[in-house]
């Protein structure tokens, strides 16, 4: 999946614009995403990539779109 396609996602499950979401915003301060809405996302998000929170390997992972992306796809079963 390219970035875009996730962005996508992000928005779809966080009701945030599109055009906000991008690899280097951060959750809480860019996009005003809460705790409970990042526990919906990265729920649904773990669905989706069919991977389990071992995932993240660091706070780091969820802190920016970008890192996400990245932390889910190390797991993804192709």
């Amino acid at each position: 999946m390219r970035f875009e396609q996730f962005g996508q996602l992000v928005s779809d499950i966080t009701n945030v614009r599109l055009e906000d979401v991008r690899e280097s915003s951060r959750f809480r301060e860019d996009l005003g995403i809460d705790s409970l809405q990042m526990v919906n996302l990265f729920t649904q998000l773990t669905v989706r990539f069919q991977v389990g929170v071992e995932v993240i390997e660091s706070a780091d992972d969820l802190l920016t779109v970008g890192n996400l992306y990245r932390a889910l796809h190390r797991g993804e079963i192709k």
